[in-house]
């Protein structure tokens, strides 16, 4: 999920012009990425507001793809998807003050990490499976199909994450500088691995990093 959001993000951070403003380029492209407000990112890199939401969409999709990948009934698909809409929309980054440095920019982004959601996810899952388990083996209720249990499984998981995200925790506020630099044409972009850092800033992953 993780890196499909830092693909997606990779493919949007892109823009020219004679006069550039990189700070606010950076943050354009990560209210419409992340937040999914397109307004100012579509006057900097000319783009259509459809064509915004639908790189917004596709972050989206991304993010809910290994999911819905796993057989679960096209509701909870679409539920996961809004509980990743507004767990994105919680982030929370302010784009400071550009560098201008020989060919490039450096743009700090001071970020407050959202902490609570993955953290511990594993484990509570692995409870909540173990008691599931517990009551079939019990004769406590039916047996379940193969079917079934998957959708119980990833309701359980949803209802988990939907709790945390209801409840958002944050960290100490962190700053993360990353690089905007023309290519040969003179289109700036942000290279993968500086939105690696600030992706993984921004949502301590825990248990499912890597």
């Amino acid at each position: 999920m993780l890196c499909a959001v830092m693909v997606c993000a990779g493919l949007l951070l892109a823009a020219c012009g004679p006069s550039f403003d990189a700070s606010g380029y950076v943050k354009a492209a990560l209210d419409s990425t992340v937040h999914g407000e397109s307004a100012e990112y579509v006057k900097i890199v000319d783009i259509t507001a459809e064509e915004a939401q639908q790189e917004y969409d596709d972050v989206l999709d991304s993010m809910v793809e290994e999911i819905s990948s796993l057989g679960l009934s096209d509701e909870l698909n679409s539920k996961y998807r809004t509980l990743f809409a507004d767990l994105l929309k919680q982030t929370d980054y302010t784009v400071l003050e550009a560098t201008k440095t020989e060919d490039s920019y450096e743009v700090p982004v001071e970020i407050k990490p959202i902490t609570n959601v993955f953290n511990g996810l594993m484990d509570d899952v692995e409870t909540k499976m173990t008691e599931y388990s517990s009551e079939i083996l019990n004769g406590n209720m039916d047996v379940p199909s193969e079917e079934e249990i998957t959708e119980y499984a990833g309701q359980m998981v949803y209802d988990l994450l939907a709790e945390r995200v209801a409840n958002i925790e944050y960290g100490d506020a962190q700053t993360v500088t990353v690089t905007v630099e023309p290519d040969d044409d003179g289109v700036y972009s942000v290279p993968e691995d500086d939105i690696e850092d600030l992706v993984t800033t921004m949502i301590d992953m825990g248990d499912l990093l890597g």
